[in-house]
């Protein structure tokens, strides 16, 4: 019998998370202090995010991050770090 297991999985670390946003580590660091992203809860050692809320910061969700506000945030701190 095969197990089939949720995807995208529910909870991420920041090499999985990475991966399904094709983003390098750096990146992801500098959306979660730049607020595009949410902060990482400590689970078992790790760095893990929870899929839903990472979705919910992407899509813009009202009371989170407008979605202008969002695509404004990406575009200057993709800026700042090309002239790095």
């Amino acid at each position: 019998m095969t197990k089939h297991l949720p995807y995208p999985p529910p909870w991420q670390d920041a090499s999985t998370l990475c991966a399904h946003l094709c983003i390098s580590e750096g990146t992801l660091d500098n959306w979660v202090r730049q607020g595009l992203l949410p902060a990482a809860r400590q689970k078992g050692g790790k760095r893990m995010w929870k899929w839903s809320e990472v979705e919910q910061y992407m899509d813009g969700q009202p009371g989170i991050v407008p979605e202008q506000d969002l695509a404004q945030k990406v575009f200057h701190a993709t800026r700042q770090a090309a002239h790095r």
